[in-house]
């Protein structure tokens, strides 16, 4: 500055510039400008008589609603859950034989698939990172037995009609391939000077040792890519020959195809990264674990909420219910406080209420994400038999977007494949279908990726759900709050949701940087509990550069948290 004087501004500008930006992220976290998160230190710690003569009502059994059930409880508070649907869990939904699959327009399917422990479809979440520690708390704590769920493997294909003539290619040649080209191009570049501007400060002999181990280029052959094990074979090593490698697939081919923009990638990112769990015999085992631990009666199902009315000087709440499907308004109950975790599209059309105008012009701000899964019976393990895949997904560019195939259950003789999860337009186009054309478009799309995939499956054995038009859910997860300005863009969530209005609050994955992830419903719900159970400590609100860290990429939107999208 002219004047001489130090401003914030100024002073952050001079630890970057001797420190980078590193250092600038430390001086603001001392400075108290960015939030950290803290380690998930495990639920409020609470006397058992701590709710003593408290009452809590909360709206939905999903994921959220029953942890704040199970430690209020534990806590001593009264509590009563209300439900819209005849069942817990909300969109942590397991689908086996019998399950009738309702949608908003009318359609009905039953499951058909054969009874057993190991015949299910997750149409809801389907996997637990291992970072997401406290999810996996209470996966502990309840005797929820988990297992390893395979993200990808080398065997998986990726499909385009921009390529390889539209066949499926596996994804160690795609993976492994572009290395090799990406490391010869380099390798040569860098042989010829033409970085020397970038490298000044860097090992060049250490580089280019460098990417000969990435790309399984050779060092005496000029880095000319050649092809690699990495990539299979086209004969196999046996007794009579040490095997024959498969030519590499043209770069020419590998950037038309454009995999990377297809989730080939997915695998890579933070949540998807190994290692991954999912719950033996279906993730309703989660919520299942909490019913085990509430008692009887606690969770009033067929309850829709029909009115709110928070009295803000006697700082009560009372919700007025009807039984699910009915006209009459029927009963009310009141409490001291009440935590809704419905999803937000529910809550804002409930006519009856009287939250703040702050608080209404907040959650007009929030839109659910359309998507779909469909889910095949099949009657053989033919992924594995005839392409050596055990687990992980493929993925295509049409419609259907993926293929899931079960990480349990190896070499047994049937199983369950998710034969499409899209989301977006995708999910839009394939919603609007009835769910026995949705079948037939996903089928006839699978033999894009598997040729002989009808012989493997029938369609009275296949079923699919439209999230946007299940009852009580109307959508997968919340987007970003900016996402009606700017799609695909990370918004901070607004502050006022964060907090009570009155003795009212909101929570769920819905009110967190993990929309879409049960973690984000257990957090958001201890963020909630934490207040109404130690009231005198205050609210931090974020600050506006919690998104914005100098020097360093912006953290990836709920687009890229969900969808694996760039």
């Amino acid at each position: 500055m002219s004047d001489g004087k130090w401003t914030r501004r100024r002073f952050l500008e001079t630890v970057g510039a001797a420190g980078g930006a590193a250092a600038v992220y430390e001086t603001m976290v001392a400075m108290g400008l960015i939030r950290t998160p803290e380690a998930f230190a495990g639920p409020p710690d609470l006397a058992p008589d701590h709710g003593k003569g408290k009452s809590v009502v909360i709206l939905g059994a999903g994921i959220a609603g029953l942890t704040a059930a199970y430690e209020l409880h534990k806590a001593g508070y009264k509590v009563d859950v209300l439900e819209a649907q005849h069942r817990a869990g909300g969109r942590s939904y397991t689908v086996r034989r019998g399950d009738i699959i309702k949608e908003t327009t009318g359609t009905e399917q039953t499951c058909m698939f054969d009874e057993g422990p190991q015949m299910y479809l997750n149409a809801g979440p389907g996997r637990l990172p291992y970072h997401h520690t406290a999810i996996l708390h209470y996966c502990n704590l309840l005797g929820v037995e988990l297992e390893v769920y395979n993200m990808m493997t080398r065997a998986n294909f990726f499909q385009t009609e921009s390529a390889w003539s539209g066949a499926a290619m596996t994804n160690r040649r795609i993976i492994n391939d572009t290395r090799g080209w990406i490391s010869d191009l380099l390798a040569k570049a860098i042989n010829k000077g033409s970085l020397d501007d970038r490298l000044h400060d860097v090992d060049k002999a250490g580089l280019l040792s460098l990417l000969a181990s990435f790309g399984d280029v050779e060092e005496t052959d000029d880095y000319d890519y050649k092809g690699s094990s990495r990539s299979g074979y086209a004969v196999e090593p046996g007794i009579t020959s040490c095997g024959r490698l498969l030519p590499p697939l043209t770069l020419e081919d590998l950037v038309k195809s454009d995999f990377w923009d297809h989730r080939v990638m997915q695998s890579e990112e933070y949540e998807w990264q190994p290692t991954l769990f999912q719950p033996v015999h279906g993730m309703d085992h989660i919520w299942k674990g909490f019913l085990k631990k509430l008692p009887a009666g606690m969770i009033h199902y067929g309850r829709e909420v029909a009115g709110l009315h928070i009295d803000r000087e006697k700082k009560k709440v009372t919700v007025r219910y009807r039984h699910s499907g009915s006209e009459q308004h029927g009963e009310s109950i009141t409490a001291d406080w009440c935590i809704s975790t419905i999803p937000i599209p529910i809550l804002r059309d409930i006519k009856d209420k009287n939250l703040s105008d702050e608080y209404e012009e907040a959650i007009k701000e929030i839109q659910f994400a359309a998507t779909c899964k469909v889910g095949w019976q099949t009657e053989s393990r033919f992924w594995e038999t005839q392409n050596q895949m055990y687990g992980g997904i493929s993925y295509t560019n049409q419609n259907m977007t993926q293929m899931w195939y079960p990480s349990y259950a190896y070499f047994s003789k049937k199983g369950i494949l998710t034969g499409a999860y899209n989301y977006d337009t995708d999910a839009d186009e394939l919603a609007k279908l009835k769910p026995h054309e949705r079948l037939v478009k996903a089928r006839e799309e699978a033999k894009k990726l598997h040729p002989d995939f009808d012989k493997h499956v029938r369609l009275d054995l296949g079923v699919s759900i439209a999230w946007k038009q299940v009852p009580y859910q109307l959508g997968g997860w919340a987007d970003d709050w900016s996402c009606k300005k700017e799609p695909g863009s990370a918004g901070p969530i607004p502050n006022v949701l964060l907090k009570p209005d009155g003795q009212f609050w909101i929570a769920g994955d819905q009110l967190s940087y993990l929309s879409g992830w049960q973690e984000g419903a257990v957090l958001s719900a201890h963020h909630v509990l934490d207040a109404i159970t130690q009231p005198k400590r205050r609210f931090q609100a974020a600050p506006a550069a919690i998104q914005e860290t100098p020097g360093l990429r912006t953290p990836p939107s709920v687009r890229r948290r969900t969808r694996g999208l760039p």
